[in-house]
């Protein structure tokens, strides 16, 4: 939910100072865009990392509203895999209404502090390859959880076309390079501050992503673009 102003704004005083201190910047346009936009990556991911210490964690509104995107399709009869499920946070809040939850990582340390953390019966954190651990479980499970992972592949349609047939429904979370006009600027200009993590490989805008899921013939069922992510509910493709 957005807000409500008062037509007339207060004016607030270090946006006056540095709007008439620009002004006098002795660069061309091209190169005041470039700094501005420098400037605008730094200050959003400072302030980013620092609403992770002004919330509780369980709280935040990034976490708070994948939860409930996320949770909008578990039932006490799913079985849910969580691929790169990292300190396993989704993994827990899974648990809560899922029959059984399997959070698996390669990075060891990640999954140590995943197990000290989450306690829960119907819980499990494993370190390994997934499609290993797949091919030698006996556990079927119904749902795959992609949070934050396809943009760290090298091949990341490889990747679903290798694991999306264990599964009936893929719950997928990534960046949104589409999420305001100002990443297309620094796309136009080649710039170097442009991506969400330094071991992205890959940003995804809407359509790409889309087409991504397409070349793997996987439709998208439910989708919800907000705080800077885009989150996709999938399945096989009927057509």
């Amino acid at each position: 939910m957005g807000v409500k102003l008062e037509r007339d704004k207060n004016r607030h005083w270090l946006l006056s100072i540095i709007y008439r201190a620009q002004k006098l910047l002795p660069l061309g346009k091209e190169k005041k865009l470039r700094l501005f936009l420098d400037l605008e990556w730094i200050f959003d991911r400072l302030s980013h990392e620092a609403s992770f210490r002004n919330y509780q964690p369980e709280e935040h509104p990034v976490r708070m509203h994948s939860k409930r995107f996320i949770m909008q399709r578990i039932d006490k009869d799913k079985r849910v895999l969580d691929i790169g499920c990292k300190h396993g946070e989704i993994a827990d809040f899974i648990a809560e209404s899922a029959q059984k939850v399997v959070g698996i990582d390669y990075d060891e340390h990640a999954i140590s502090i995943a197990r000290s953390s989450f306690q829960r019966e119907n819980l499990e954190f494993v370190v390994g390859e997934a499609y290993d651990y797949l091919n030698a479980t006996e556990d079927d499970f119904q749902v795959l959880i992609l949070s934050h992972l396809l943009e760290h592949l090298d091949d990341p349609q490889g990747f679903l076309l290798r694991f999306k047939d264990f599964f009936q429904l893929i719950y997928i979370e990534v960046p949104d390079f589409d999420r305001n006009y100002l990443n297309h600027y620094r796309k136009d200009l080649k710039m170097e501050l442009i991506y969400s993590d330094t071991d992205h490989i890959s940003e995804f805008d809407r359509i790409e992503l889309k087409a991504l899921l397409d070349s793997c013939a996987l439709e998208v069922i439910d989708s919800e673009y907000r705080f800077g992510v885009q989150k996709l509910w999938c399945r096989h493709s009927q057509a």
